[in-house]
């Protein structure tokens, strides 16, 4: 065991999504357990971007004044949701991650990391998206001369167009030690700019195993009992007519999971904007069958043995398409018949085979283990 070795993760927590928020807890369980001491640093996302806070700033001022006169304003559903979403991530956050007890926000607190660990570990998630660049994520501020380890475990590009990659980042990446990629796509696109092999590894949340997911579920008291499917959906496109046509062959009710900053239009039996992640896993689990755009709610239909329509969020054409991460998944799970390139074309029954992830995870917990030696 590892123990005296202290790493520190830098990871995406902010933008309320179920799935960076699990992420987040299994990439320090993933570390944990494999023998390592370590903590999730506690940086403040929206430090490096001013206008970011706005918005919250002013919804917080609203809810302040409406939540008592619900019945005169139309927005107060909204900030309601907001409000409850809001709680309950930061009740998952404070019980099951281990956040450092201080909160960074600039470069030069930042910097005072590499008295604390032995070894910077960034990832997982779209951390290295060109479209949400952030040079925190590629550790930009160890002082000069530091020797310190930096790792990147599957952190994701999302994107299969090299060119949006910014030189700046670019030099960043190659200031490295370990790097590994999440899809192959991106692999390929750091492989071209660090000249270095670059393996694909599983997302930290397939490296914990089923019992922990289990361990972490909690009662949604609206569907004790009840057959639904359970919908979610980050991109603007619910696929509502292949949802009706499903709902019609298996018999049992749709279920519309939204986020408050994500609302959509689709229509459903019953809309839930008040779950957090913890919910958010036990709605999974009980699902008839689950519809989805999210590469996490993929990857938690897959743990839990659940029947799933996997949609791209994203069109082909587009410059800025990220579907390169989900084809890679689906292929690692072997869940090809569930992607939904045509919705005239509803799946009879779409295969959900427990393909043998051991020699994915041996490869993931070798590339660990052999950067942080």
């Amino acid at each position: 065991m590892q123990t005296k070795m202290k790493i520190g993760i830098l990871t995406r927590r902010a933008g309320f999504n179920m799935g960076s928020s699990l992420q987040a807890f299994a990439m320090a369980r993933f570390i944990a357990d494999a023998g390592y001491n370590c903590q999730i640093i506690d940086y403040d996302e929206y430090s490096g971007h001013p206008l970011w806070k706005v918005r919250p700033m002013v919804e917080d001022l609203q809810w302040g004044l409406l939540k008592h006169v619900p019945r005169l304003s139309g927005k107060y559903a909204y900030l309601l949701a907001r409000n409850q979403q809001y709680g309950r991530f930061n009740a998952f956050e404070e019980k099951y991650l281990p956040l450092t007890p201080t909160t960074y926000r600039n470069r030069r607190q930042l910097a005072t990391l590499a008295a604390e660990y032995d070894v910077l570990v960034c990832g997982s998630d779209q951390i290295w998206s060109p479209l949400l660049y952030d040079p925190v994520f590629f550790i930009n501020f160890l002082p000069a001369g530091c020797s310190i380890r930096t790792v990147a475990y599957a952190p994701s590009l999302g994107i299969d167009n090299a060119a949006l990659v910014g030189e700046e980042q670019a030099a960043l990446m190659r200031k490295i030690n370990h790097i590994s990629c999440r899809e192959q796509q991106g692999a390929q696109i750091i492989e071209s700019i660090t000249g270095r092999k670059v393996p694909v590894v599983l997302d930290p949340t397939l490296m914990v195993e089923p019992a922990v997911w289990n361990s972490l579920t909690a009662p949604v008291e609206q569907l004790e009992g009840e057959r639904y499917i359970l919908c979610y959906f980050l991109g603007s496109n619910v696929h509502q007519s292949y949802i009706d046509r499903l709902k019609d062959k298996l018999g049992c009710k749709v279920v519309n999971l939204q986020m408050f900053n994500r609302m959509n239009s689709l229509q459903a039996d019953l809309q839930l904007s008040d779950i957090g992640p913890n919910e958010f896993l036990t709605l999974v689990k009980m699902a008839q069958w689950v519809c989805t755009d999210s590469f996490h709610a993929t990857i938690f239909s897959y743990i839990f043995g659940r029947q799933v329509s996997v949609f791209e969020r994203f069109k082909s054409t587009d410059r800025q398409n990220q579907n390169s991460r989900i084809h890679t998944l689906l292929e690692i799970l072997g869940l090809h018949s569930s992607l939904v390139k045509d919705n005239e074309v509803l799946i009879p029954q779409a295969s959900n085979p427990k393909n043998n992830l051991s020699n994915w995870k041996l490869q993931s917990l070798e590339f660990l283990h052999n950067s942080l030696k």
